[in-house]
């Protein structure tokens, strides 16, 4: 097999990996609307026709039959819905993002005290301004919303208990965005204890208790709601929703008081990160991190100075090309030096063809003679993978390259291209490299085979990728073309004064 046979192969391998992790995902449920909480200040619905029994005080009858209360507060970032049925959060509105984070017809953060379900009659509003508001029953929870993507949560007892408070966030996530099947590829949850982060994804999650928990984040492909115990740790119940996304309560000791710290946002790694409690480990870029989140810092660099992270993109396949070009300069004369050996090494194989180890020897032997590394050809695909995986992750589970418009028909970079221009004339220019970088055209049904094979595997990539693979294909051509005479001329001066010799 040759060195170009054995390049094809790594990198056929490897897309095929990657093109079964992308396509073996089932189809799902459609995603919740993600319009934004109604304008009205208050609004009213029937209450519940059987409301839940106390398990220690018997609820009124004035409880039992007053209507729900929404109560809204916002700050620059997000819209916030309480409802008095439980003290519970309704709805969470980005408005940079235009993203529902709750399901329609959920409520989370629900609180009680274990065995007690006082929670799920209407608590009263005991206190309001534009940024606190105070729930009161048997227990007294106040919310303050903050300048951030944040929620402070309180909640007291007016006398000492020896219980457990639960809190429970049994709806998920809401999917935001178009494509389901991908949306659904990205829930997870993420958990820190003590020892570690760590994180389950939602087609591995079963009923599960998870021990001294210090916050756990639910996410999807771009947000994620997190909840931080303040001062102590609880215990995490995981459970999965009935469309395959996951809801968890959590169970803590509980005296007088218990605070906590909720983020409803992007996974946007910086802000993450500004909260110093390991949140940006929810941004999950996988065993390329620390590629993804350089190449992440260096596109939005670009992006600040041309607004558009297609030519981001594009420049960075320039200056990635660039600083590949010394190895995939150096591999394409080793190629053309072993080319230029082939006479040499049919004569090894008709000399040798009754003793296939004398042959491996004599040509290893050969090679060394001429300072030629079989393994050369593979060396630029081998060192620009982490690259492609990185940049797939960026491109994939970033929200800053969320819908983010290149131009033309191009309207979203994270998303594969409508009408598949890109991955047909990125698999044009693979076939115009193979034809210039490949002697041996014996091989003609390889040749053509696999720029059509990486074709179909690219059309569902992310639009930004194929860009970011077209630009650098067509570098590499105007580079075999360029150099092709003068390297050719030097390889073949080097193998004379390597016979002279």
């Amino acid at each position: 097999m040759t060195d170009t046979k054995r390049m094809l192969f790594a990198f056929l391998a490897i897309m095929v990996i990657l093109f079964i992790w992308q396509v073996l995902t089932p189809k799902r449920s459609a995603p919740q609307t993600t319009a934004p909480p109604s304008q009205t200040a208050q609004t009213t619905t029937p209450a519940p026709a059987e409301p839940p029994r106390l398990a220690q005080t018997q609820p009124t009858e004035q409880q039992l039959q007053e209507p729900e209360t929404e109560i809204f507060m916002e700050n620059d970032l997000m819209k916030v819905t309480f409802s008095s049925y439980g003290g519970t959060v309704k709805s969470v509105y980005l408005k940079k993002y235009r993203a529902q984070l709750i399901p329609a017809s959920s409520t989370i953060l629900q609180t009680s005290l274990v065995a007690d379900t006082l929670t799920r009659l209407n608590w009263q509003v005991a206190y309001q301004d534009d940024s606190t508001l105070v729930f009161a029953n048997n227990l007294r929870k106040t919310y303050r919303l903050n300048s951030d993507y944040t929620l402070s949560m309180r909640v007291e007892s007016d006398q000492p208990l020896i219980a457990h408070l639960q809190v429970d966030y049994q709806a998920g996530l809401a999917l935001t965005e178009e494509n389901v099947k991908e949306e659904l590829k990205h829930q997870a949850v993420f958990y820190r204890n003590y020892i570690k982060t760590d994180k389950k994804t939602a087609a591995k999650v079963k009923p599960t208790t998870l021990d001294t928990v210090k916050w756990v984040g639910l996410k999807s492909k771009y947000f994620t709601s997190i909840l931080a115990i303040n001062q102590t740790h609880g215990t995490v119940h995981l459970s999965p929703t009935d469309d395959a996304r996951i809801g968890y309560r959590l169970i803590m000791p509980f005296e007088t008081s218990a605070d906590f710290t909720v983020y409803f946002g992007p996974l946007h790694y910086d802000i993450l990160r500004s909260y110093k409690m390991d949140w940006e480990a929810v941004v999950d870029l996988g065993w390329t991190r620390i590629f993804s989140v350089a190449i992440l810092k260096f596109l939005m660099f670009l992006y600040a100075i041309f607004k558009n992270y297609g030519i981001a993109i594009i420049i960075f396949s320039i200056i990635m090309k660039a600083i590949f070009f010394p190895l995939s300069r150096l591999s394409t004369r080793q190629m053309q030096q072993m080319q230029m050996l082939q006479p040499k090494i049919a004569e090894l194989k008709k000399k040798y063809k009754n003793d296939p180890q004398a042959l491996n020897q004599e040509t290893m032997q050969l090679y060394r003679l001429y300072k030629i590394n079989p393994l050369s050809g593979c060396l630029p695909l081998i060192f620009q993978l982490p690259i492609f995986w990185a940049l797939y992750a960026v491109l994939q589970k970033t929200i800053e390259l969320r819908q983010a418009n290149f131009g033309l028909w191009i309207n979203d970079l994270s998303l594969k291209d409508p009408y598949y221009i890109l991955p047909i004339l990125m698999g044009v220019s693979f076939l115009v490299q193979n034809f210039l970088t490949s002697a041996d055209k014996r091989n003609l049904a390889l040749l053509i085979f696999m720029p059509i094979f990486l074709t179909v595997i690219f059309l569902n990539f992310p639009s930004g990728l194929q860009l970011y693979w077209l630009f650098f294909n067509l570098l590499s051509i105007g580079e075999s073309i360029i150099s092709r005479g003068g390297l050719k001329w030097k390889t073949q001066k080097t193998l004379m004064t390597t016979d002279k010799k």
